[in-house]
């Protein structure tokens, strides 16, 4: 009698398998794949899911060099034009103009450069650093926005490949005007 219970529970058992993968193939006939190759039981289940956060994208702007501490890096060979003096057309207050200044590379190095800004952000650089590959050029666009009528120089300091002897200067000049009429009817 407990032979024929055994061969009774094992049949049993071997029935409630079969059963549970012909369940479990219907079921795979209906889920849709990723592209991970997870499976989903519905094509919305994604949507659904309020534990997905949306893709963000983000751009890192990273620069390094790999010489050691101590050691002198390559030394930048650039020109800038205009080279000394950037002049800006008049405006009045709360207006911008705008010039640009052309940085170029002459060696076959790349050079990175970074701009000094204006603590009182009448003068703007952009962009206010970045890599010239060698044999090429970056053109900087510098803004003038100034707050009150009067004549404004700032003298902009570039400083190359992140050496503090390697600095050029340049001298940003802006003039802001503020018109003043006086109309009488005679």
């Amino acid at each position: 009698m407990n032979n024929g219970a055994l061969s009774k529970n094992k049949r049993i058992i071997a029935q409630q398998e079969q059963k549970d993968k012909k369940d479990s193939k219907s079921m795979t006939m209906s889920k849709a794949k990723t592209l991970l190759g997870s499976m989903k039981k519905s094509k919305y289940e994604d949507a659904m899911n309020e534990e997905i956060d949306p893709p963000i994208c983000l751009n890192i702007r990273m620069v390094g060099h790999s010489f050691p501490p101590g050691s002198q890096p390559f030394i930048p060979m650039v020109k800038m034009s205009p080279a000394q003096n950037v002049v800006f057309p008049s405006c009045g207050p709360g207006e911008s103009v705008y010039q640009t200044v052309q940085i170029s590379n002459t060696s076959d190095t790349p050079v990175y450069y970074n701009l000094l800004g204006d603590s009182t952000e009448t003068f703007k650089a952009y962009p206010s650093f970045g890599l010239i590959h060698g044999q090429s050029f970056n053109v900087v666009c510098f803004e003038f926005n100034p707050k009150a009528p009067r004549d404004y120089n700032f003298s902009a300091q570039c400083v190359f490949n992140h050496n503090p002897t390697n600095v050029k200067k340049m001298n940003l000049i802006g003039h802001c005007y503020e018109p003043k009429l006086q109309l009488s009817n005679d």
